[in-house]
């Protein structure tokens, strides 16, 4: 899913048929490549709004394709934590570069203890 409200309304379809949604973990995928992006999603029957597709058409004829992805994920993830999601599973894809910078712009940081430092 591209948006939000597209996990917020499957998360309340489920509540109704009496799912228990704290379950429920939404699945991020930061964008590598905005053309097996694209595929994938449209194999897998998801809608792609048309804003991204133009967002993404822009990006690309202007080599920024990284940026406007880390943007999108991370608009995208604080969305669903502002929405009460309160875990993320992200799909690095032996990529971790984007999610990296996601967590980053989340304000996630890596909890590291310093041991044998000068």
């Amino acid at each position: 899913f591209f948006e939000a409200d597209t996990f917020f309304r499957f998360r309340d379809d489920c509540a109704k048929a009496g799912i228990d949604t704290s379950r429920i973990t939404p699945g991020i995928l930061p964008i590598e490549n905005w053309k097996g992006a694209r595929n994938f999603a449209k194999r897998c029957g998801t809608k792609i709004p048309a804003w991204v597709e133009e967002a993404f058409d822009k990006a690309v004829r202007d080599n920024r394709e990284d940026l406007l992805a880390t943007a999108l994920c991370s608009e995208l993830c604080c969305d669903l934590m502002e929405g009460g999601v309160e875990k993320l599973h992200f799909y690095t894809l032996n990529r971790p570069e984007l999610t990296r910078d996601v967590c980053f712009a989340l304000g996630i940081t890596p909890k590291v203890q310093l041991e044998n430092v000068a």
